[in-house]
């Protein structure tokens, strides 16, 4: 696999930046949210929480920029006054760890639409762990594990996932990531 490039690296600050500062506003959203549709039923916005790591792993294709991303997203959404206070650091290292498994399983060389939406598959996979951990199971009656449970996986493998690679094959027509890994497999093919 090759080095990583200062441009690879600036683009998933940026992104990884952007993201957890998307994901402060969109935890600002879960409190009215959560009380509308309650706790469970809220689960269906999981998937915004971990667009980070498909999306900066779709365009750099790298070892480890899945992990890297949902970390410092998470990290950034700390910092920048998250009600969910350290364990937002903590999930965001849980869900980046399974997201970064969905890349891991296929050798960092399948980049598509299945790949992407099973990251966000295992983001929710590595949250729920997390949750079970800190929580316990006795914390989640067996309805509202399901539930919760399956609302994940859906929104992480639509919201996070297929949203990504909606987001970033619109920036690849652009011209805007042609110097990255994304822009020239799309060049390759193309030709």
């Amino acid at each position: 696999m090759n080095s990583w490039k200062m441009k690879e690296i600036i683009v998933m600050m940026m992104l990884a930046v952007a993201c957890g500062v998307l994901y402060l506003g969109w935890s600002t959203l879960w409190l009215p949210i959560s009380a509308i549709f309650g706790p469970v039923g809220s689960n269906w916005m999981f998937g915004i929480w971990v667009i980070a790591s498909p999306l900066v792993a779709y365009i750099v294709q790298k070892p480890g920029a899945a992990l890297i991303a949902e970390v410092v997203a998470a990290a950034v959404e700390l910092f920048t006054g998250s009600h969910f206070g350290l364990s937002a650091l903590l999930i965001g290292l849980a869900q980046g760890i399974g997201a970064e498994i969905a890349f891991l399983l296929f050798g960092y060389r399948t980049f598509n639409t299945f790949t992407l939406m099973l990251s966000g598959v295992f983001a929710a996979v590595g949250s729920m762990i997390y949750s079970l951990i800190v929580n316990g199971f006795a914390y989640y009656t067996t309805t509202t594990l399901l539930l919760t449970f399956s609302l994940q996986l859906v929104s992480g493998a639509l919201l996070g996932g297929l949203l990504a690679k909606i987001i970033v094959d619109a920036l690849v027509k652009t011209g805007t990531l042609n110097g990255y890994a994304v822009g020239r497999q799309k060049k390759r093919r193309a030709a």
